[in-house]
């Protein structure tokens, strides 16, 4: 009888040292497998992590490409490869930590810029508008080609306005010398309200967001350049900039006034826009080929020299060709 109890409790006591050991060895495979995943977990966070802050990156400098090694994120690091060309540039992210590593690959590219709809060669929206115009004004909404000659779109209104209230204001309030000058659809002066239904407001700031270069309050004489024919820009004035001698391609946004003076010559869309009072003041040889927008509470025009606003389809679907955004769509993310 003793010796069968005996027995008994050498066996429970056998099988509970294996049970222990089973236990132990499970509970060791049991943690094993956590921290594997949560490594991988992490190496994939950075990975990931990378490709948003390199499409960043890539907001701000639209012609970042190349390899970017050992960035340290999160305790462990990545390295980053950006290839290709729009529509089809590729993103390679490989994230480290520890002994694990993963590879995010996307291909994305940048969204089209939205250009606004050109109503007419001059668009007035203002609830004041003050003209003071002299010298030799020509406001054209006939298509023009950028190098000056006729082009073969469909004519707009010279002067664009909300109202008949400001179209009567316009016409009545310009010289007779200079009203000849208005030229565009619906005879001279072309002066007419145009509908626009535009959200100004929202869409500089979609501009503002994708501006490739940013100016503040200044002067910018002989020499500058904000973009190119092969390179139009997106340029954002914060504040009232005086231009002297300069030329540009693209969209050009002015939270302010504008002095034109010199010789300005520029090549698609600028709008002025602002809370208060804004001003374009024009001396000097002056073009602008495109369209141009003055949005604001106030508006005022002076000119004195030689001033041309042209409505050219050439030089608005350059930009509407060639200028970049900022925003990306992702075609396709695999890891």
């Amino acid at each position: 009888m003793g010796k069968g109890i005996l027995i008994l409790v050498v066996g429970v006591a056998g099988l509970l040292s294996l049970l222990i050991v089973n236990l132990n060895a499970n509970t060791n495979r049991s943690l094993d497998t956590t921290l594997d995943m949560y490594k991988s977990t992490q190496a994939r966070l950075i990975s990931n992590s990378g490709v948003e802050v390199y499409l960043e990156k890539m907001r701000r400098d639209k012609t970042l490409t190349g390899t970017f090694p050992d960035n340290v994120l999160l305790d462990g690091k990545y390295d980053l490869y950006i290839t290709g060309l729009d529509p089809d540039l590729t993103i390679r992210s490989v994230g480290y930590f520890y002994d694990k590593v993963h590879t995010s690959l996307v291909n994305a590219k940048r969204e089209p810029v939205q250009m606004p709809g050109v109503t007419s060669a001059l668009y007035i929206s203002s609830n004041t508008v003050s003209l003071n115009l002299n010298g030799n004004v020509d406001i054209n909404g006939n298509d023009h080609n950028m190098n000056g000659t006729a082009g073969t779109h469909t004519a707009l209104t010279g002067i664009g306005v909300d109202d008949a209230t400001d179209s009567a204001f316009v016409i009545d309030n310009v010289k007779p010398k200079i009203s000849k000058t208005i030229e565009g659809a619906g005879g001279t002066p072309s002066v007419h309200i145009v509908p626009d239904t535009t959200d100004w407001l929202g869409l500089t700031e979609d501009f503002i967001f994708s501006a490739d270069t940013v100016l503040t309050t200044g002067t910018y004489s002989s020499g500058s350049q904000f973009g190119t024919e092969d390179q139009p820009i997106i340029t954002y004035c914060n504040g009232d900039v005086d231009f002297t001698d300069a030329t540009g391609y693209g969209i050009m946004i002015i939270n302010g006034s504008i002095n034109l003076s010199g010789n300005f010559e520029y090549y698609g869309i600028v709008i002025l826009y602002g809370p208060s009072t804004i001003r374009c003041q024009a001396i000097g040889n002056n073009s602008i080929y495109g369209g141009t927008i003055l949005v604001g509470n106030n508006v005022s025009i002076e000119s004195q020299g030689n001033a041309q606003f042209y409505y050219s389809w050439e030089a608005i679907n350059l930009g509407k060709l060639k200028l970049k955004s900022s925003r990306f769509k992702i075609l396709s993310w695999l890891e």
